[in-house]
């Protein structure tokens, strides 16, 4: 790697004149990112607006290009961009130290050293600091805070040029070349400035969040302070002070903090000291104090328009501001924003409650499900509307504004209680959520007229579940075909469309509006089960005492497409090992599974995912694990001697009943029971018929994509999923702009978001964003909920998503959440775990039917649990236990 490195270029160095390689900073502005890096143009740009920034000067980034063709680097810098896997961290700190070490000893080009001295005398020389600006820095989705280099407290011509080149050289510290890595910034062009400020002699300095970074919430300021340098406060020293304080600047509570370090100058650099034992408990700011920062901190958060994290310190009772960057961390508010009059909002996560998925949906995905739940609209209520007003956006995932359900106090617990079906923790978050906010929301004046609105359309399904109830084998067959024709007959019509604005009504109007009918119409039929489990659990802990009674009864439930389809890829799997065949897509055996099943994939619900149809690696992947399973291994065996289970459990609660209760109880027992069996299994059937209709609106987005691709408008037909429905009317229109950079923009944001590790279950419009609740816990257990009994000890495998993973036989399956796309990898599992979810979410369901002990809701289970660990995973008591700690 040295060697590598070692490669050289002749370069000719450009002679330049120091107004070309220095400025000062109050001839600098936002606009000169590219020339000063983002402190450089953000300190500027405060100076002109009369923010108190000390007075100094930055170091260009031309001077940096003229040290790296001086010192002819340029060809080490490609070789680390270019040609270093970002994948193997070793490799890349060993070739970034190499770099760092060469721009150590390289030399200063003469024409940049004098323009920096002669700089440095019009701020009055004597003490400064030195900080690195990169022209990555400080951007919206991006945050450089300690990746690069700065230096306080330096004096005199050759040691600030010596701290300007150590700047430059931090560009390429391992730290800051794996972060921008990881984050997908280009690095090819990327250049660095260096900011030379006058020195502040604080007595008093810390950090400002004109937004809250700990709760989201944008109307709080969160204020840190001590004593002495900042350098304390930023690198975790010192327990700071703190204030929050709310939009206008009001202290809402504080902490007085024991404050053992303090940050001093010495030499040529600074040093932490314990601070004197009579000032580590005295409050470092008085009230007047804490009331100007906030007042700095709003008016810069209203030029940047946007919160900002401000460093600040005093000297004497001055305030100045030494940097000024977005605050990265907060998550994005949910979009379009709520008019001021309308007060508080709260927002359910549609992805993370009901589809148990982190994973952000594309842009052409979210406009599929602003045309779904607007067609649903117009069908129950008879007015068209394009999209629902509670509908919003944030990060791309999908979130509602359901706050005028809470205005009256009973609804909380209701709405929790719902949720809690799904996810316990987003029902805890929600009561939660009440004791602090609830007062905002209750009795406030709202408006209900649409939930009104559905009230017809709530009668007719409750009329079309108590016919199934009646007749439940009769109405599970004919919601199956009713649906199956409904299907058809939009496929057929699909292929007659032509022009864009055609193919956008008929997602609009037709997947939209019929196909959040089709969609909903088999809920009606499974109703009837799902109330038939609560009846039957209710009457087994009364009647009989010990509702664990139930846990077989729930075993193989029949007529789940889900557990069809991964007991269908077993079979398939046994025979193409007789056979002693490869799976490949064109064995008839796969060409049938897929003309069923193809028009699945993981997170489904996007249509700008690619289907298995189109993409069959996953399939074969499961299949090839499969044929590895040892004959023993028999899993339609096992599903066969669980649905037997079954029904001989059916059978002696029948007969319990009969005994405790006496004939007719046993009857209406009975009836219940067939309910149950007949008519839950369907309740993952509305999920597979809208991938159904998603995999339509694909193929019709597709169509679009290839017409473009003609034009000479995009580069690849899947490149449409990054458009809107708008972007292909304008098109259409002839004002579609460059579709190109607009994809671009869009995939570089998706792929981004794709990185983000957390999503919160609740957001309100002030933007506080509730990701779960406190659990405590024991050492070495993890705590969650119980989905589905039994105990299992073995290896743990964490998988974050199915494609190209592979779980051996008996391993426990660790993941954030399922959906269907994941249900063959049941097959493999002994047991799982997983972040999100509650009693009746995808991987709960399936892990009854298989027999499979899982816990759901156990935070941080992916990062906090390691492959290979030896756990114990108990489904009963919800809790996961390490053997091996």
């Amino acid at each position: 790697m040295a060697k590598e490195l070692g490669q050289i270029e002749v370069q000719t160095p450009v002679s330049h004149g120091p107004a070309d390689v220095t400025r000062s900073l109050n001839r600098l502005g936002r606009c000169h990112l590219s020339i000063a890096g983002g402190k450089g143009a953000s300190l500027g740009a405060m100076l002109q607006v009369g923010l108190p920034v000390p007075e100094g000067f930055a170091v260009l980034t031309q001077a940096y290009e003229d040290f790296v063709a001086h010192n002819r680097l340029g060809e080490s810098v490609r070789t680390l961009v270019e040609d270093v896997p970002p994948d193997d961290p070793q490799w890349l700190a060993e070739a970034a130290q190499a770099l760092k070490d060469r721009f150590m000893a390289g030399e200063i080009p003469a024409q940049v050293a004098q323009a920096i001295a002669q700089a440095y005398d019009r701020i009055g020389g004597g003490l400064v600091v030195v900080r690195s600006s990169a022209t990555a820095e400080d951007l919206p989705g991006a945050s450089f805070a300690g990746q690069h280099d700065s230096f306080l407290n330096i004096k005199g011509k050759e040691d600030v040029c010596d701290a300007v080149r150590r700047c430059w050289a931090s560009l390429w510290n391992p730290r800051a070349v794996s972060y921008r890595k990881r984050v997908g910034l280009d690095t090819t062009d990327i250049a660095i400035a260096v900011v030379v400020q006058r020195m502040i002699n604080a007595e008093r300095s810390g950090v400002l969040f004109t937004a809250n970074p700990l709760d989201h919430r944008r109307d709080r300021m969160l204020l840190s302070a001590s004593f002495g340098l900042g350098e304390a406060v930023v690198g975790g020293d010192v327990t700071p002070d703190t204030w929050v304080l709310d939009s206008t600047g009001q202290v809402v509570e504080h902490h007085l903090a024991d404050k053992q370090v303090i940050t001093q100058r010495e030499g040529k650099g600074t040093v932490n000291r314990p601070m004197p034992e009579d000032q580590r408990r005295t409050l470092t700011l008085n009230a007047d104090e804490v009331a100007a920062l906030a007042q700095l901190g709003a008016r810069a958060q209203k030029f940047f328009d946007s919160p900002q994290d401000l460093e600040w310190a005093m000297e004497g009772a001055k305030i100045y501001l030494v940097q000024s960057r977005p605050i990265t961390s907060l998550f994005p508010l949910p979009q379009p924003l709520p008019r001021p009059e309308e007060g508080l909002r709260i927002y359910l996560c549609f992805n993370v409650h009901a589809q148990q998925m982190l994973e952000p949906i594309t842009p052409m995905g979210i406009d599929y499900w602003r045309a779904l739940t607007g067609g649903f609209a117009h069908a129950v209520t008879g007015r068209p509307e394009r999209e629902l007003p509670w509908l919003k956006v944030a990060a791309g995932r999908i979130f509602a504004d359901i706050t005028e359900l809470l205005r009256k106090p009973g609804r909380w617990s209701q709405l929790a209680e719902a949720a809690s079906d799904k996810d316990p923790i987003t029902g805890q978050a929600l009561l939660a959520l009440r004791e602090r906010e609830g007062d905002r929301i209750i009795g406030r004046k709202g408006g209900l007229g649409f939930w009104w609105r559905l009230g017809p359309w709530f009668a007719w399904l409750g009329w079309r579940g108590l016919m199934a109830s009646l007749n439940p084998e009769t109405a599970r067959i004919r919601v199956l075909a009713e649906t199956d024709a409904a299907i058809r007959k939009i496929e057929a019509q699909a292929e007659h469309l032509t022009t864009m604005g055609a193919r956008v009504d008929f997602i609009r109007d037709v997947l939209g509006r019929r196909g959040a009918i089709i969609w909903i119409i088999p809920v009606a039929v499974m109703n009837p089960g799902l109330m038939a489990e609560g009846a039957v659990r209710k009457k087994i802990r009364q009647w009989l005492g010990d509702e664990d009674l139930f846990i077989p009864v729930q075993r193989a439930l029949p007529y789940n497409i889900t557990t069809e389809m991964g007991l269908t890829l077993w079979r398939l799997a046994r025979q193409l090992k007789a056979e002693g065949a490869e799976p490949t897509p064109d064995h008839p055996g796969v060409v049938d599974f897929l003309n069923r099943f193809g028009h699945r994939a993981v997170w489904e619900i996007d249509p700008g995912i690619p289907r298995w149809a189109e993409d069959p690696t996953y399939v074969l992947d499961l299949l090839r694990s499969y044929m590895d399973m040892p004959e023993h291994a028999d899993q339609e065996a096992q599903f066969t001697h669980q649905r037997e289970e079954a029904e001989r459990a059916v059978a002696d609660l029948l007969a319990r009943t009969r005994a405790a209760k006496g004939g007719l109880r046993a009857r209406c027992f009975a009836w219940q029971l067939r309910c149950y069996r007949e008519l839950a299994g369907l309740r993952e059937q509305p999920k597979f018929e809208g991938a159904r209709m998603i995999a339509i609106a694909r193929r019709i987005l597709l169509a679009a994509g290839a017409d473009l691709v003609a034009q000479g408008e995009l580069d690849a037909a899947a490149d449409v999923m990054f458009l809107t429905f708008d972007d292909l009317l304008a098109a259409e229109a002839g004002g579609g702009g460059n579709l190109r950079a607009k994809v671009a923009a869009a995939r570089l944001e998706y792929e981004r978001e794709r990185t983000r590790r957390a999503v919160p279950r609740w957001m309100t419009s002030d933007g506080e964003a509730i990701f779960g609740v406190q659990v405590e816990e024991a050492e070495n257990v993890f705590t969650g909920l119980p989905v589905s009994a039994g105990t299992y000890e073995g290896p743990v495998r964490v998988i974050l998503h199915p494609v190209g993973e592979r779980l051996e036989a008996g391993e426990v399956l660790v993941c954030r959440g399922t959906d269907p796309a994941w249900t063959p990898l049941f097959l493999q599992a002994g047991a799982l775990v997983m972040e999100t979810g509650g009693a009746v979410s995808h991987g709960s369901i399936v892990a009854r039917e298989y027999g499979l002990p899982a816990v759901a809701g156990v935070s941080g289970a992916t990062e906090r649990l390691k492959d290979g660990q030896q756990v114990m995973v108990d489904g009963s008591n919800g809790q996961v236990r390490l053997l091996d700690a």
